[in-house]
């Protein structure tokens, strides 16, 4: 028998023995239909199983062909060990994608949408200068399992169980997601704690004063405002854990400062100075580095939420890839849950790389993790 249905855009079912799920179309929708009631009437074995023939080409999905097709040239894959490779030109890098990296692949071909952000994470990961001092096979795994870290939002699943009506089964499944998101140039898109700086020194005296001033209506006693400042840009904060201790770092931008501190600014970059500064050790925790993290990982601590975009190229640590944080050289934060922002700050502008600047850095990490391995050259 051949049974067929339609869940999240894809038709599913079984034929004969076999079950197989295959992204939705009309066209294939009518072809599998026709087939279906073919088979399920047939009178003889010889006709039935002559429809299962011919459905069974209908659901054969070819995945290596679509994805080098649907890549625009930029993946590679080995026709005999069916592992993919980044591909400029005729030239093939001769790091394989980690086998985490490819089912994500596979998985947002089946849900129909654009791969190619994670084909650039995969770019800037190779761009990452420890990966020539490390176990890069473990350390690209346990980059990319912390990549595919998910969450069940407790909010949302309440919600959808109490105002939608949904059982708890379903509810988890669709308040399931992510903990890291990828922007479209490559780069991830995390979370930082901080705590906020709500004093000052006065600049004769060296007093520490209220940073901000609470006002209060003459009519009322209510308060009229906190005091803060209209947007996040102006407002001062510092590592959750870590407050004004352990290794100074760079805080810059057009509201930043010119000499290492320990703040933390929306619309600035966050920077060590060098790899010294930063335990690139993966079995060790709360050592030197800039942390961040997944929703998880916040979840542990109490303080503002900051959205950071961070270059994979600068990671150098990865101690929980399950629950836990990343360790890194440098990076941005572009928004906060505490406030507004006065300017909007895209992942392109921190990822400084338009389309024909992506084309180079595609270039350049190939060029520095290549063999002889051409696009017409098998490895057998």
């Amino acid at each position: 028998m051949i049974y067929l249905s339609i869940i999240d855009q894809n038709l599913v079912g079984s034929y004969g023995e076999k079950s197989f799920c295959v992204p939705h179309t009309e066209d294939t929708y009518t072809k599998m239909t026709a087939i279906a009631d073919c088979a399920n009437t047939a009178e003889t074995v010889e006709e039935y199983n002559d429809c299962l023939e011919t459905f069974s080409s209908l659901v054969a999905i070819d995945y290596t062909k679509t994805i080098e097709h649907e890549s625009l040239g930029f993946l590679h894959v080995n026709s005999i060990t069916k592992e993919f490779f980044l591909k400029q030109g005729d030239t093939v890098s001769s790091v394989p994608l980690p086998q985490e990296l490819v089912d994500r692949i596979f998985e947002s071909l089946d849900a129909g949408i654009d791969f190619m952000p994670l084909v650039k994470l995969w770019t800037r990961w190779l761009r990452n200068p420890l990966l020539k001092t490390k176990d890069y096979k473990d350390f690209s795994t346990r980059f990319f399992n912390f990549v595919n870290m998910k969450y069940v939002h407790p909010k949302y699943k309440q919600e959808l169980m109490e105002e939608h009506g949904l059982t708890e089964e379903v509810a988890n499944a669709r308040a399931t997601m992510y903990q890291i998101k990828i922007t479209k140039e490559g780069l991830l898109n995390g979370y930082k704690v901080s705590k906020e700086v709500v004093h000052k020194f006065d600049s004769e005296s060296g007093e520490e004063i209220p940073r901000y001033t609470r006002t209060f209506n003459v009519n009322t006693g209510e308060i009229d405002s906190e005091g803060f400042p209209e947007f996040i840009e102006d407002r001062l904060f510092e590592p959750s854990m870590m407050g004004s201790s352990g290794d100074a770092f760079y805080c810059e931008g057009l509201n930043g400062f010119d000499t290492p501190h320990h703040f933390i600014k929306v619309g600035c970059t966050h920077r060590l100075e060098s790899w010294d500064q930063v335990d690139t050790d993966d079995t060790h925790i709360c050592v030197p580095g800039l942390h961040v993290g997944g929703l998880k990982y916040i979840a542990w601590y109490s303080g503002e939420i900051h959205n950071v975009f961070i270059d994979p190229m600068h990671i150098g640590a990865i101690p929980d890839d399950v629950d836990g944080a990343i360790r890194c050289l440098q990076y941005f934060v572009h928004s906060s849950l505490t406030g507004i922002n006065g300017s909007m700050y895209h992942s392109s502008t921190y990822a400084e790389k338009t389309d024909e600047e992506w084309n180079e850095m595609r270039a350049e990490s190939i060029k520095e993790w290549t063999n002889e391995t051409t696009a017409n050259e098998e490895v057998e």
